[in-house]
């Protein structure tokens, strides 16, 4: 099972908490079916909960948790039971970036976060209000490098149902390729814009079926519509690329582990590690699958010394390799 990442295990927290609170006396079997997560699952989340708190952060400002007789009670965690209350400058803040990042191309609740910012706008005075609509008109959000004809055509091709041929670089292999895809969605996360489609030069419409991949619009150099339509696939779940990850290895992929230190803790928020193990000294080994070793050898010589390839040896071999490149540019 992939790594549950920490922004999924804080949003659940943060919901999690206040219903504790609000039902007096529920039992872990409650919460479990409430929240749809094991028994394993929540204990751990009470034990990350014993760590929260308010500053300073000392025994009188840390969430208690107890659980007595398979009943959980939360208490020192009354700024839980009502939603939080914005001053007038965190107020003008969220205004000012959320109608900049409103006006982003292609952002699909644009409307709704209209709305709410509508709503927040009437909360402050008219003037503020005025002042945050001017601050926000000075203020570009850009993700990363993706023209804008370029995410229209990208688009207009995936209403539309229209197959396209596109010339991408793969980061995985580090080369260009030319390739049909049927663009099925196009999604923001990150900071980047992606295409989730079916990628035909993944299958030979014999022995494999096509597959559903996910392409960063960025490193497609140039893109050209063709004659020929597409239906989505049965099954195609959009919806999974809202907030989870945008790349989910296959079974087939190789099986790889590397070892991070506290200092390249960040790579286990940006890999799609299936298990985590505790090392020595703090460094923790991730598992993961890949089906090229290019990007992750690139990541690993980015995190040195913080991080090593454990196995196979053709990892090992591929940075041992990739290091003795760049240190003979040195010389």
């Amino acid at each position: 099972m992939p790594v549950e990442r920490a922004t999924e295990r804080l949003k659940r927290l943060v919901v999690l908490v206040p219903w504790i609170m609000a039902h007096h006396g529920c039992t872990v079997s409650q919460v479990c079916e409430r929240f749809g997560i094991s028994r394993d699952e929540l204990l751990a989340d009470l034990d990350i909960l014993f760590l929260c708190g308010l500053p300073p952060f000392g025994p009188g400002d840390l969430i208690d948790v107890s659980l007595e007789n398979d009943e959980i009670s939360i208490s020192m965690a009354d700024y839980f039971a009502a939603p939080p209350r914005l001053t007038k400058a965190e107020a003008i803040a969220m205004l000012v970036m959320g109608r900049a990042i409103a006006s982003l191309p292609g952002f699909e609740e644009a409307a709704a976060l209209r709305r709410a910012l509508g709503k927040l706008a009437k909360a402050i005075s008219p003037h503020d209000a005025e002042e945050a609509t001017a601050l926000a008109d000075r203020i570009g959000v850009e993700l990363t490098a993706a023209p804008e004809a370029l995410l229209t055509d990208i688009r207009s091709a995936a209403l539309e149902r229209a197959r396209l041929r596109i010339g991408y670089f793969s980061a995985g292999r580090a080369q260009m390729s030319e390739r049909d895809i049927d663009p099925l969605l196009l999604v923001s996360n990150g900071g980047y814009w992606y295409v989730i489609a079916i990628d035909h030069l993944m299958c030979d419409g014999k022995h494999r079926q096509c597959e559903e991949r996910t392409f960063r619009v960025d490193r497609i150099r140039d893109v050209e519509r063709t004659t020929e339509s597409f239906d989505p696939p049965e099954g195609f779940d959009a919806g999974k690329y809202a907030e989870g990850p945008m790349f989910t290895p296959r079974e087939e992929d190789l099986l790889v582990q590397i070892e991070i230190g506290p200092d390249s803790g960040w790579i286990e928020e940006v890999v799609p590690a299936e298990r985590v193990k505790a090392g020595t000294d703090g460094k923790r080994l991730l598992d993961l699958r890949t089906s090229h070793l290019a990007w992750l050898v690139r990541l690993i010589l980015s995190a040195t010394p913080h991080a090593r390839a454990v196995s196979p040896p053709e990892l090992k071999d591929a940075v041992r390799a990739a290091a003795a490149r760049a240190l003979a540019r040195y010389a």
